[in-house]
């Protein structure tokens, strides 16, 4: 019960986290929104966290000192937020009522939200026993040896450096370090208390997609919200987003899948219906800093999604009416996974 306790509070806790680092990114580059701040708050901690333990990954530091270091910066940051963006934070949460209408929309999601992350979270079904315990058994093995991603978790054999295939990936180094300062169980931080925040952000991205069909209609975002997750629930059978919704939301792969395509696409629509402010090119831009951290796909699916979703807009709005500008930041977005790109081919 303790560690269920824990588990739940844990899972608010990477939310207020999210919520306070959306903050951290000036205001020409903000929606001001809460649900917009909390998904770019999400990007914009792994890009950091992401900038922070690759190069120690690669330098072969150890866990204790990766956590030192990641803990004095959040530290830093989090009193710079309070210090100095209180206002934007309750900016953003002023933004959360509305009409009537607005608010019985936002309650019915919230609670479909709740029950859907708490469902996945109880779901111990998974369709890669190996990639399953691949994310559990190597943070808990960096935690035991006090190394990063050192550790064979299925032989328990020492390695000299860590897997060159998955050396750019940091996720389940976060991981190692939440077990180590909070020693809650690892099954309980990834399989709960990581799902239920993965699933809420979800949900945040699915409204955002709504809002940029149907603008103020509330009514028709709350059905769009809820068919889209009825749809994931019930064909997940088929080996596609779906399927790493239902059975593998922890996972990195599952992340690059299920919420980044989504945001990105709700960005992407934000940019279509001529969204005056840099907020969507922002976020687009810190998926394709921080996808990486996650999953080696991300090298290829989050250029991919980004450049042809805005091929069409940059060509008609953008080339063809001679608005280079457009031109400009659609390269500036892309450039991030051009970085990684070559850089996994030189380390």
């Amino acid at each position: 019960m303790t560690n269920m306790i824990m588990g739940t509070l844990l899972a608010g806790g990477y939310l207020v986290v999210f919520w306070m680092f959306g903050t951290l990114i000036p205001e020409k580059f903000q929606s001001g929104k809460f649900p917009v701040m909390c998904i770019t708050g999400f990007l914009l901690y792994y890009t950091l966290f992401e900038i922070v333990a690759f190069p120690m990954k690669y330098l072969c530091c150890s866990l204790k000192q990766l956590t030192v270091i990641w803990g004095c910066l959040l530290i830093l940051l989090f009193l710079f937020v309070i210090w100095k963006r209180r206002r934007v934070l309750a900016d953003s949460v002023r933004t959360i009522p509305g009409s009537t209408q607005k608010n019985i929309s936002v309650f019915i999601l919230l609670l479909a939200s709740v029950g859907l992350a708490v469902l996945l979270g109880f779901n111990t079904n998974t369709l890669s026993t190996y990639d399953s315990n691949n994310y559990i058994g190597l943070p808990v093995a960096s935690v035991y040896s006090n190394t990063l991603d050192r550790v064979a978790p299925y032989s328990g054999t020492l390695l000299e450096a860590p897997e060159q295939f998955y050396i750019m990936n940091t996720d389940t180094l976060q991981s190692a370090i939440v077990y180590q300062v909070l020693n809650i169980h690892p099954l309980m931080e990834r399989k709960w208390s990581f799902t239920i925040a993965m699933v809420i952000l979800f949900e945040m991205g699915l409204y955002q997609c709504a809002n940029g069909f149907f603008k103020k209609k509330e009514a028709e975002k709350t059905v769009f919200v809820i068919l889209a997750d009825l749809v994931l629930l019930f064909s997940y059978s088929l080996g596609g987003v779906s399927q790493y919704f239902a059975y593998r939301t922890y996972e990195g792969k599952a992340i690059i899948a299920y919420l980044y395509m989504t945001v990105i696409f709700g960005f992407c629509l934000a940019i279509y219906r001529k969204e005056t402010s840099l907020w969507p090119w922002c976020g687009l831009f810190l998926c394709g800093t921080g996808g990486i951290a996650f999953s080696n796909s991300a090298l290829f699916i989050v250029p991919c999604m980004i450049g042809a979703t805005l091929f069409p807009y940059v060509l008609c709005d953008g080339i063809l009416k001679r608005q280079w500008h457009l031109l400009k930041r659609y390269i500036i977005v892309l450039l991030p996974s051009v970085f990684w790109m070559l850089l996994s081919h030189l380390v």
